[in-house]
């Protein structure tokens, strides 16, 4: 808050011709003494006001840096962000070795994502519980995943596996034979991916 204090009028009207003081010196030191304490009491009221302000920009600042924080995560690999009722025999197994962090998403045939899963470079997950069925799976790499937009905030692309999965349950005897695929994803070597303009499931929130 600006406060401003008026002075009378010019100098020019201070004065009268003849150059005597049209008020006594007495009443001037005591108007100068009230403006000077009004003053000072204007600045004791201003700088108590610019402290909690002050308080709440920092209080804004550190929220906004929590928000960004949070927005930007970076998940534990086997971390569910889409996921639907496994109650299957299937599996599917995936090893990382790309350098870069990535997202797995199982999808139906008509490409409806059933199951989206994090996945940290270097490192390998199990999706159990799939239903007989024929899938596909989609992959995108990057950093900083954003749970609400569904992707990350830096992509570095998007991959899309071109065989179909095929899953299936065959009771034999006593036993119950289940398909179980493993899959190596590296980055010299990407022929079974595709990178492209396709469309690629939406896992938004």
């Amino acid at each position: 808050m600006r406060s401003r204090i008026s002075l009378p009028d010019s100098k020019a009207k201070s004065w009268n011709q003849s150059g005597n003081c049209p008020i006594s010196c007495s009443m001037m030191y005591s108007s100068l003494q009230l403006s000077y304490s009004l003053r000072d009491r204007l600045r004791a009221g201003q700088a108590s006001l610019i402290r909690p302000l002050l308080s709440a920009a920092l209080v804004i600042l550190i929220l906004c840096s929590i928000s960004v924080s949070q927005s930007a995560e970076r998940p534990e690999t086997g971390t569910y962000i889409r996921d639907t009722a496994r109650n299957g025999y299937g599996l599917l197994v995936v090893y990382n070795n790309w350098t870069m962090d990535t997202v797995a998403v199982l999808t139906d045939r008509w490409d409806k994502p059933k199951v989206a899963v994090y996945l940290r470079a270097k490192d390998a997950l199990e999706i159990d519980g799939i239903k007989d069925g024929e899938y596909r799976l989609y992959f995108t790499i990057g950093e900083g995943w954003n749970s609400s937009a569904g992707k990350f905030n830096e992509v570095y692309g998007y991959y899309h596996y071109n065989d179909p999965m095929v899953f299936e349950t065959n009771d034999v005897g006593d036993e119950i034979e289940y398909t179980i695929l493993e899959l190596d994803l590296y980055e010299a070597d990407a022929t079974n991916f595709m990178p492209g303009r396709f469309q690629f499931p939406d896992i938004s929130s």
